[in-house]
């Protein structure tokens, strides 16, 4: 009976050791696992660590006491003796998730959550992406998969009372490439976990022992999405990505490295510091403000701000509910020594540690030091505002940059460091200034300037913009992106279509097919949801987005001025009218930029349409389209709908008002589009 701090699981043990341990000895170990993790372990944890414990026992051992002699005969006609280890608190700390028990078999794994309450849409989801993850990031599982046809089994038992249907394993399994993952959870209670463990077994395909301590010891490296990152960073577990990535995470590494050696020398000297970091989209900016903010060097005196409002309140969201369900279900490391008390002083701080851009000065004075402190991260820091732009119901007395490192001074005298994190063709907005706004407004007030070459020529600046007191970055920009793990052509396909070079995104869209990541286009919007839903398992995300300027959509029942509760959207489970998954409700560009989805359904509007051989973008005034002169950033807005997906997209493009009485959508709007995406190498879905 073993633990280890630097164990994946917080118990692990034979079979047979697993049946002759006393309870409260296994308790006890997970106890002092949890210790060792840096948890609190409160008393209804134990209860519930004891009720599960026993359920196995009594099923693995035969020790049943009102069914002693029919579980004997029922374990000797089918035997649970393959069940050769078992695994408690099996912790994927870099996906901020840990699995209740795990069961290896030879040809079979078996992942069980124990719930005491009735089992729901949701339930089936959380067991079923543990698989999923399995299967993706844990490189034995996945290597037992391709090589020895490991089958995994998700399994949901109550620990009190009946389950009110009772959901036996069956041979049908999830399509490529989580086949090995049976396609529908068992479900059971304490009475029929037994038998269900040994349907289980009747599933296998072979017959491969796969081993304990490789099993244990496995690598697992996730590609985080932001959300996933800030939950680990959060719980002070590290982030890492996948192995193909190996370059971008050193670079995310290294940056955030020497971003950190500035804020360092910045305190020590106490100079004022303007650190500006670039990127390409999807290529880890974010993570590397929240990698500072979450800092222990920083963490009590660091606020990060973004311009993407949407993203701070799904990140609340999560943050608040990670660390509730840490309470009660254990899904989220929080550090020892937090009361309840303690505990809802850090929700309080994750409120005003996350901050909206454009709210930031509006918030200064009247939040705590602890969301006001020197070490301000701003993400999309180019989206400030230029003098007189009407932000939080007031016109801006002077650009927004410069009136934001006024009121750090008028707080601190010295060692104050902004970080700002600029993103590349990401302009959707009318106003905003650029990442030239904070280089011009630390010049205007004095203050030092770090910033990488790549970066300064960005912003069609030299290294002597950097002053005297500058600072030239040895990297400081983000090449690469970590988005697309599986389909990473996708973003580069997106600017060819974009800039009308229609052979590049032939032969980038040829590669992605070749790859299984088809970019899809369809003109039934039934067709386009039917595929996604066809493809979404376990928790993976999926949504309906838009442009928000292709108002006529609505008559294809698409409401891109709603706008719904975005923590609900990204956040609620399937079955929720609220979520995301349901496919109902519709996100803009505003909403969804800065978030990730792993399949989406994109749809095309009237307001940017291929007339000819060049992009034109269009708006709504009054009751007829109107030339729009910003086509940058209409081009910009559906570069951001085109590359929310990190598993898979399908585009639909609405064949218009075929009555010719609605003008706002006639046909040839949207002919032209479609006619040019599947030149540019879209598959028409059948």
């Amino acid at each position: 009976m073993t633990y280890s701090s630097d164990s994946t699981a917080w118990y692990s043990a034979s079979r047979s050791d697993f049946v002759g341990h006393d309870v409260n000895d296994v308790v006890r170990v997970l106890a002092a696992s949890a210790v060792s993790q840096g948890w609190h372990v409160e008393p209804e944890q134990s209860q519930e660590w004891s009720s599960s414990l026993q359920i196995l026992q009594t099923e693995f051992s035969a020790r049943a006491a009102d069914n002693l002699s029919m579980l004997r005969n029922v374990l000797a006609a089918e035997g649970l003796a393959d069940f050769h280890h078992v695994f408690l608190e099996y912790d994927l700390k870099r996906r901020g998730l840990r699995l209740d028990c795990v069961l290896l078999a030879p040809g079979l794994l078996v992942v069980v959550e124990f719930k005491r309450s009735k089992l729901g849409q949701s339930d089936r989801d959380q067991v079923t992406n543990y698989c999923v993850n399995l299967v993706e990031f844990h490189e034995v599982t996945r290597r037992s998969c391709e090589q020895n046809r490991l089958v995994l089994a998700p399994v949901l038992c109550l620990t009190e009372g009946r389950a009110s249907r009772s959901v036996a394993p069956r041979p049908v399994f999830l399509r490529e490439p989580w086949d090995s993952i049976v396609v529908e959870p068992a479900e059971c209670d304490a009475t029929t976990l037994g038998t269900t463990l040994q349907d289980a077994l009747n599933l296998r395909r072979g017959r491969s022992r796969v081993s304990a301590p490789a099993w244990l010891d496995s690598r697992f490296a996730p590609s985080s999405t932001i959300i996933d990152a800030a939950i680990s960073l959060y719980g002070q577990h590290d982030v890492s990505a996948i192995a193909e990535h190996q370059a971008p995470a050193q670079e995310i590494a290294s940056c955030t490295s020497e971003i950190a050696t500035l804020i360092d020398n910045a305190q020590r000297s106490k100079q004022r510091l303007v650190v500006l970091m670039s990127g390409a989209p999807g290529a880890g900016k974010t993570l590397v403000g929240l990698n500072l903010a979450f800092d222990s060097r920083y963490r009590a005196d660091a606020v990060f701000v973004t311009g993407n409002a949407p993203l701070v309140d799904v990140l609340h969201r999560a943050l608040t509910t990670s660390y509730k369900r840490a309470h009660s279900r254990r899904t989220l490391n929080i550090p020892s020594g937090y009361a309840s008390e303690q505990g809802k002083q850090l929700i309080d701080m994750t409120t005003f540690k996350i901050v909206k851009a454009h709210r930031f000065l509006g918030k200064r004075g009247s939040t705590s030091k602890a969301a006001d402190g020197r070490v301000v991260i701003f993400d999309e820091a180019q989206r400030t505002y230029e003098k007189g732009r009407m932000v939080a119901g007031s016109r801006l007395a002077d650009h927004e940059a410069d009136l934001i490192l006024q009121s750090l001074e008028e707080s601190y005298d010295d060692g104050i460091v902004v970080v700002g994190l600029l993103g590349q063709n990401q302009a959707i907005n009318r106003g905003e200034r650029g990442g030239m706004a904070w280089l011009e407004a630390a010049k205007r007030r004095g203050w030092a300037v770090a910033a990488g070459r790549e970066t300064l020529r960005q912003l069609d600046a030299d290294t002597e913009s950097l002053g005297s007191q500058g600072h030239l970055m040895r990297g400081g920009h983000l090449g690469h992106s970590l988005r697309f793990y599986r389909n990473k052509g996708l973003e580069r396909w997106t600017d060819a279509v974009l800039e009308g070079n229609r052979n590049r995104a032939v032969e980038l869209a040829g590669t992605l097919h070749q790859e299984g990541h088809t970019v899809w286009i369809t003109r039934d919007l039934q067709a386009a949801r039917a595929w996604v839903r066809s493809r979404r398992v376990g928790v993976e995300r999926a949504g309906v987005i838009a442009s928000a300027q292709a108002r006529r959509l609505i008559a294809d029942g698409l409401h891109v001025g709603m706008k719904p509760d975005i923590a609900d959207w990204m956040l609620a489970p399937t079955g929720d009218i609220r979520s995301s998954n349901m496919l109902e409700t519709v996100q803009n560009q505003f909403q969804i930029q800065g978030l990730e989805l792993d399949y989406a359904l994109v749809c095309w509007g009237g307001d940017l349409r291929r007339l000819g051989d060049e992009w034109s973008a269009f708006r709504i005034s009054g009751a007829n389209w109107q030339n729009d002169k910003a086509l940058e950033v209409s081009m910009n807005s559906y570069r951001v709908l085109l590359t929310r997906a990190r598993k898979g997209m399908v585009v639909f493009v609405p064949h218009g008002d075929q009555s010719g009485l609605d003008a706002t959508r006639d046909q040839d709007f949207f002919n032209g589009t479609y006619e040019f995406l599947e030149a540019c190498g879209g598959y028409p879905l059948v």
